[in-house]
């Protein structure tokens, strides 16, 4: 980016075009103020990246070839490029051709010789050589989301996507189906999630049928005071349900991690609030109580709110390269940013990634967050469970390793996330699963890789694996204006980051109104 914008006196500049960034500069410029988004990638979406087979083979690459260099001694430098390279450990990208060959058959487009000789190492048979040239011709009909989540039917952030309009900009399905991995069977089975599912589940007893749909029916409406629940105050959970309702074994561990989303340390008051908001979803927009974003979540997302704060007056650029900031010392503020270019552009207030955020102002590496081991897993058919008749995943759906599962995550669940071309991540008749652990045991997503693919029948085509940082915003030494905003965290749905972005749009702007309704047409039905 070279060319120089006229204004250059804004209330906000918002660097990173990450999910809560982009939530924050839509609201705040919908709210009346003069924004400039900022981005040094040339994409949307920062950590919350979807990418292309190209796209991915590059960052990849990217991340094979990082330099680790020390932090600039500058207290008012940005050192984006390092600061994000630092996110992200132990990348690889795996080819699975189906069949070997000799003959070197196909052809490389102009635009990706470069990457392709950068590649050429890495790839050691001429049938994989072959298969890379494929997928980059292919790359446009996938969208590999770096940090895959779902939104709850009834999350904070469905209802402002709906009243503000913001919504329009984007396409969701429904999530009809969960599954959990069953110890004994070392397979995925089916979690009756709904009122069909109860009926038809085979795996479910009579009666545990009764005792989940009362328990169900129970946390739709539950109150604390009622008489039930006297005593559960210093339950966990899964005491809760163990005593109060005698519901144990799979249907416990089914309702704990895979509907509540939540573990065994769980305090009961917690379980039930998420179960209810579970319950209270299911049948929205569809079977399930979820939603997933097509073409990509966050990043989506991320883009719609991007559109708002341009609407509103918004100013954006692109793969616009940082020098420093400019700092007032004596007040201990930033009053602005300067390009590379030399460029200066002022603001009242600084709101950004961590990625951008001067070394000295971060703590220690070690202290600085904790990592999240992450997977993708393209593959030629569906994953199956051990009854073929009665489940294929070749849709939407999540899915949930408990604890102490054989893939070794004895400290954190796993979870995972199961789409195709409904979601517009993959071709039609190929299949991607996201898979993601907090926990700190060695090789526990490979493991759990392995025991999905077990029966070989759902082909490899590649995977993905890394690990990626979450760092905690509290405890930086900023500037008394600079506001930073989280990272991905590990959990299933948008409502934490979404939450973070209106708790920081109160606190820069207490009087104004968080993204207010749109004016409905009267003929559009969401």
């Amino acid at each position: 980016m070279t060319d120089n914008l006229e204004e250059t006196n804004f209330d906000y500049v918002v660097l990173g075009t990450g999910l809560i960034e982009s939530i924050l500069a839509g609201s705040l410029s919908r709210a009346g103020k003069k924004v400039l988004h900022l981005d040094s990638h040339q994409n949307y979406g920062g950590n919350w990246s979807v990418f292309g087979f190209r796209e991915l083979a590059q960052w990849v690459l990217d991340r094979k070839q990082v330099e680790v260099k020390e932090s600039s001694t500058d207290k008012t430098s940005i050192s984006y490029d390092q600061n994000y390279a630092s996110n992200f450990r132990n990348v690889e990208l795996n080819l699975y051709p189906i069949e070997e060959t000799e003959q070197e058959c196909n052809t490389v487009a102009d635009m990706d010789k470069n990457l392709m000789d950068n590649w050429l190492k890495e790839l050691d048979s001429v049938s994989k050589k072959n298969m890379f040239v494929d997928l980059l011709k292919a790359s446009r009909s996938y969208n590999l989301d770096t940090t895959p989540k779902l939104l709850g039917s009834r999350d904070s952030l469905v209802e402002t996507l709906i009243t503000s309009g913001v919504g329009r900009y984007l396409e969701f399905k429904s999530v009809d189906d969960i599954y959990i991995f069953d110890k004994e069977s070392k397979s995925l089975e089916k979690v009756p999630s709904s009122k069909e599912d109860v009926f038809l589940n085979k795996a479910v007893s009579l009666i545990e049928k009764r005792k989940l749909m009362k328990f169900l029916t129970f946390a739709m409406e539950y109150d604390l005071n009622d008489t039930l629940l006297e005593g559960a105050q210093d339950m966990t959970y899964i005491q809760l349900l163990q005593e109060k309702f005698k519901i144990t074994g799979k249907l416990q561990e089914a309702i704990v991690y895979a509907i509540a989303i939540v573990d065994d340390k769980t305090s009961s008051e917690i379980g039930l609030e998420r179960t209810h908001q579970f319950v209270k979803a299911m049948g929205r927009f569809g079977k399930g109580a979820y939603l997933c974003p097509l073409y990509g979540g966050g990043s989506e997302i991320a883009q719609a709110f991007c559109r708002v704060c341009a609407v509103y007056g918004g100013v954006y650029i692109l793969n616009q390269p940082l020098e420093k900031f400019i700092i007032d010392q004596e007040n201990n503020e930033v009053h602005g940013i300067v390009t590379k270019e030399g460029q200066e552009y002022k603001c009242q207030k600084l709101i950004t990634g961590i990625d951008y955020l001067n070394a000295s102002w971060l703590p220690q590496k070690k202290e600085l967050g904790t990592w999240v081991s992450r997977a993708m897993v393209v593959t030629s058919t569906p994953l199956a469970s051990a009854d073929k008749e009665d489940f294929v995943a070749d849709g939407l759906s999540y899915a949930v390793f408990p604890l102490g599962s054989d893939a070794g995550n004895t400290d954190e669940p796993i979870y995972c996330n199961h789409q195709s071309q409904e979601s517009m991540a993959c071709p039609k008749g190929q299949f991607v699963t996201y898979l993601w652990t907090s926990s700190k045991q060695d090789a526990v997503i490979k493991n759990a890789v392995d025991m999905l693919l077990q029966d070989k029948k759902g082909h490899k085509i590649f995977t993905v694996f890394y690990e990626q940082r979450v760092r905690d915003t509290k405890g930086l030494k900023l500037p008394k204006n600079t506001i930073p905003c989280g990272d991905p965290d590990v959990s299933l749905n948008f409502q934490s980051a979404f939450e973070e972005a209106v708790e920081i749009f109160h606190k820069c702007e207490p009087e104004a109104e968080f993204m207010p309704a749109a004016e409905q047409d009267p003929d559009e039905d969401y």
